[in-house]
């Protein structure tokens, strides 16, 4: 038998609303209730974890690799082969500190090759962040 993460968190989280709730009031009704929601959240981040991830990862690499064709500078290289969360999210954090460098250099350069993908790393980090945000935190 095969854990899936998802659905056995998302169980558990109904069995807190359906089981648990019920029998609560007040303050304990209250923190069951909000551990429902945060474990859903929990299930539905690890469901897209992994895709997410990946997307990124391409995104920033491919961003990296324009500016590494303006300034003459090797590509970041990299890939994601490993699938693990831990792994995917190392190279996120390694290709995010690369966008930052190149950042501060396209920052101070005016030609419109330059402008133009600092533009697109702006654009690229707010669908980063908007994806990234939990539709279901209301708490």
């Amino acid at each position: 038998m095969k854990p899936d993460i998802s659905l056995a968190v998302a169980e558990l989280a109904n069995r807190l609303r359906t089981d648990l709730l019920a029998e609560l009031t007040g303050f304990r009704a209250n923190v069951a209730a909000m551990g429902a929601a945060m474990l859903d959240m929990v299930a539905d981040e690890w469901d897209g974890a992994t895709a997410r991830l990946v997307r990124e990862n391409r995104a920033f690499r491919a961003l990296l690799d324009q500016g590494a064709a303006i300034y003459g500078s090797p590509a970041p290289g990299g890939d994601d082969e490993d699938l693990r969360v831990s792994a995917l999210s190392c190279e996120n954090d390694r290709l995010r500190g690369l966008i930052t460098d190149l950042m501060a250099r396209l920052e101070d350069d005016e030609s419109a090759p330059a402008q133009t993908l600092l533009d697109a790393i702006w654009a690229e980090l707010a669908r980063t962040v908007s994806e990234r945000r939990i539709a279901s935190a209301n708490f």
